[in-house]
């Protein structure tokens, strides 16, 4: 097998030779796209939040070359710290596209990097499509490399998902690079100076905005490490000996699968293609989604109000369990990490939204009511193709029960959004900051992105 210190040497010649537009497929390329109008969606959503202010008053006061749009702001920074920004705004609500089979978020650390240089260097469509599928390629590989599961309880090996952040900034790096036409050596350094800039996920945060400034920083180290690169600067002149250490510092030594770099297959195919990505139809842990997705059946098809329930019984699996921790949510945050609280908050008020998940919905009284007759166990198992499947019970007060089980929520590369889905998604997220023609122009030219000579104006239109 091939050593672990060649495991950079691999990406580098990813980004330089093997992720070019000529090479990537029509089905990535309509993949890539979808992913960029989800991004810009939830980037305009997170652009409503109290959270998105302040860090957007943040980048201001940094200052710098305001040649970089942040979305929905009307307001313009440096590269760095509009990735920074944007990174978090796509992440804030927990929006974002999502690899099911590794729990990585590349978009939200990829298309902010993208944006940035894109519009400040003018560049145009096809090599920001390329770069944006090189980027996310890599997060993708090296977080399934890190992600050690347990196929019995579904559980993460915590060691490893600290690696998330460093696996973030490494694909961020890669499409930085990418766009700044790097050659083979200088990729090496600006990936070794993306790890020594990263930092781990620590899953204790998850429910609140610091989930978000993880994948900011990601795309803001990316984006630092490819232009100090760029200039000369240099990680190590040793530089094996310093990426082996960053590695195993990250835990990439793989302990629980022997895994090496040799794993990775980049691009062979691309993970989005093989594996699918999932883009969200409702913002919360995507562990969720099924259990939305049965109560919702159940609604629909018997029509009952909450007054008729006698009690809910949800089952869902040892993995998804540990994903939704929150018995009782304190607040809006721990409402997107809490079983009882979305099929209660379903079953009452119907499709989840945004603004189901704000603190003062979080204390609903008629959600919180229904959820004291809701119970949730760990009775389903997962498997190989379907990892979080999840069983609704619904006893009536007339004795009934209604039972549905859901496999795939929507969203998922299984039983992905139709164009028609992910049009809404955008004009919901968009609606209070884009006016309607802004609207239109923004996800009209994303999905002709490789026929634009230059992407500046249309990143500027996310601007609102």
């Amino acid at each position: 097998m091939m050593p672990n210190r060649v495991l950079l040497q691999t990406i580098a010649a990813f980004a330089a030779t093997g992720s070019d537009f000529d090479q990537l497929s029509p089905e990535l390329l309509h993949i890539s796209k979808e992913m960029m109008v989800n991004a810009a969606a939830v980037g305009l959503a997170g652009a409503a939040q109290a959270d998105g202010d302040t860090v957007t008053r943040f980048a201001q006061d940094m200052g710098g070359n305001g040649r970089c749009t942040i979305i929905g702001k009307g307001l313009r920074t440096s590269p760095v710290y509009a990735a920074l920004t944007n990174g978090v705004l796509i992440r804030l609500l927990d929006f974002d596209d999502e690899m099911p089979e590794n729990l990585s978020h590349p978009g939200s650390a990829v298309f902010p990097v993208v944006m940035a240089l894109g519009e400040t260097n003018g560049l145009p469509g096809q090599e920001v499509l390329a770069a944006f599928a090189a980027g996310c390629e890599v997060v993708s590989r090296l977080q399934t490399l890190a992600f050690a599961s347990d196929a019995t309880t579904g559980q993460t090996n915590p060691q490893l998902m600290v690696f998330s952040g460093i696996a973030a900034s490494l694909g961020a790096a890669t499409a930085a690079a990418k766009l700044l036409k790097l050659g083979e050596q200088e990729i090496l350094q600006a990936l070794l100076l993306a790890c020594s800039n990263s930092g781990g996920k620590l899953t204790a945060g998850n429910a609140g905005p610091v989930q978000a400034y993880g994948h900011g920083r990601a795309a803001m180290a990316g984006t630092m490490a490819a232009l100090l690169a760029r200039q000369g600067f240099k990680a190590t002149p040793g530089f094996h000996a310093l990426e082996a250490e960053f590695l195993t510092a990250a835990g990439l030594e793989f302990p629980a699968t022997g895994a090496d770099s040799s794993d990775l297959k980049l691009g062979r195919p691309f993970d989005v293609v093989s594996k699918g990505v999932s883009l969200k139809l409702y913002p919360c842990v995507s562990q969720a989604h099924s259990v939305i997705d049965a109560a919702l059946q159940l609604l629909q098809q018997y029509r009952f109000s909450g007054d008729e329930i006698s009690n809910v019984r949800v089952g869902v699996t040892p993995g998804a369990l540990a994903a939704l921790p929150f018995p009782t949510p304190a607040n809006g945050w721990q409402a997107r990490a809490c079983a009882s609280f979305v099929v209660a908050a379903a079953l009452t008020h119907g499709h989840p939204l945004i603004d189901n998940f704000t603190d003062a919905a979080s204390a609903d009284p008629q959600v919180r009511e229904l959820m004291e007759r809701v119970s949730v166990e760990a009775t389903e198992a997962p498997m190989t193709s379907i990892p979080f499947p999840s069983s609704v019970t619904v006893t009536l007060n007339d004795g009934r029960q209604l039972r549905h089980r859901s496999e795939f929520a929507r969203g998922l590369a299984d039983l992905p959004l139709t164009t028609e889905e992910l049009d809404a998604k955008f004009l919901y997220c968009s609606r209070y900051i884009l006016p309607p023609d802004h609207i239109e122009e923004a996800v009209t030219r994303l999905r002709d992105l490789e026929n634009i000579d230059n992407t500046t104006g249309l990143f500027s239109v996310l601007g609102g």
